[in-house]
């Protein structure tokens, strides 16, 4: 080792180790400038994920206390934050709108759907919610039966999809993005467990073309993709299950349907069991799948690799609608209490997009 490394400058004894001792000082702070003109602030975000993600520990079922974080919804679901913090949710102050709640507490309407009708007379009222890599808001219209893309400034929307095959969707339900920004959705209708008529499509960003990727559920409702990319997670509520299916992140195309977990219909130890529909869910960065359970009040979390239940949070009220990570916070819409509630369990969320680059220029809109 070079005695440089480890010289103490008081320990200098002539101008030739002064000066070898500034020369290599020096170059050590253009090392230092340089790294942090390189990572600058992507590598404080990428320390503060590490850290987060390295928590991966959570705190046992029922010992965080749920904070109320925003009140004011007709019918609170589709929680999605974008990088800002900035909070989206469905049917702010009125159902048909998405209203943004700044991190300073700030509350207004982002957008109002409701004034758009289809071409049928219904009339647009959004659900789920996910956020695209642009900041565009792609939008579950379940009253109109479409998948919406909302531009980031709320101002403009889109139709991307609202049939298959010539046929319409019934009611759109929920959506979940991969990492290319496909769109995966779910379309209950009028489904049950007697008529399970429910179905999942999936959206291709760049042929835009919409496809079936299974049928005959019994409403299905939230989704998501796991981690890998390679298994497409279902809730089918009237079930009280979870469905996994094999996806082949090339084609799309879904196989080998399974049930990933039965919910438990009575309670176990301090986990509570019930007649509880799975509603929306979210992945941590870990690979853990918290799921908002709608009339048990609670978030469920399963592990993917085992598909048994291992934590269980209360959510803050009953008709827990679904669920969205930011930061160390679980936000979590409740219907029943016309709130969004939040719980910190210091884990980071799984970032479903792939970030646009600072210097590739987002998509515009058609």
């Amino acid at each position: 080792m070079s005695r440089y490394c480890t010289m103490n400058p008081a320990a200098r004894t002539s101008p030739s180790d002064s000066r070898e001792w500034d020369r290599h000082r020096a170059s050590m702070h253009r090392s230092q400038t340089k790294l942090r003109r390189c990572f600058g602030a992507g590598w404080a975000l990428l320390m503060t994920a590490t850290v987060l993600a390295g928590a991966g520990e959570l705190p046992p079922s029922h010992s965080v206390e749920p904070q109320l974080y925003a009140t004011g919804f007709a019918f609170a679901e589709g929680p999605a934050l974008d990088r800002d913090g900035n909070l989206f949710v469905v049917n702010y102050r009125t159902k048909g709108t998405i209203g943004r709640i700044a991190p300073d507490g700030t509350a207004s309407i982002w957008c109002d759907l409701s004034e758009q009708a289809t071409p049928d007379g219904r009339k647009s009222q959004a659900n789920g919610l996910k956020i695209d890599s642009s900041g565009r808001l792609i939008v579950a219209d379940a009253g109109g039966g479409r998948v919406l893309r909302v531009s980031a400034d709320g101002k403009q929307i889109e139709v991307l999809a609202d049939r298959c095959d010539g046929v319409r969707f019934q009611s759109v339900n929920d959506v979940a993005l991969d990492r290319q920004g496909n769109i995966y959705f779910t379309d209950p209708g009028d489904s049950s467990a007697d008529q399970p008529v429910g179905a999942v499509y999936r959206y291709d960003i760049h042929t835009k073309r919409t496809t079936l990727l299974a049928s005959k559920l019994a409403f299905p409702n939230g989704l998501a993709v796991t981690l890998d990319q390679r298994q497409l997670c279902v809730a089918e509520s009237h079930r009280y299950r979870l469905l996994l299916f094999d996806l082949d992140p090339r084609s799309g195309t879904v196989s080998n349907q399974r049930v990933l977990i039965d919910f438990p219909r009575e309670n176990q130890g301090e986990l509570v069991g019930g007649d509880y529909p799975p509603d929306g869910m979210i992945f941590d960065a870990q690979g853990r799948l918290y799921v908002a359970m709608w009339t048990g009040g609670v978030i469920n979390v399963v592990e993917l690799s085992s598909g048994q239940l291992i934590r269980q949070y209360s959510a803050g009220g009953l008709q827990a609608t679904n669920c969205h990570f930011h930061a160390p916070y679980l936000y979590v819409t409740v219907a029943a209490k016309e709130a969004v509630f939040r719980l910190k369990l210091d884990v980071a969320g799984f970032e479903y997009v792939t970030p646009v680059s600072a210097d590739t220029q987002p998509p515009t809109m058609p």
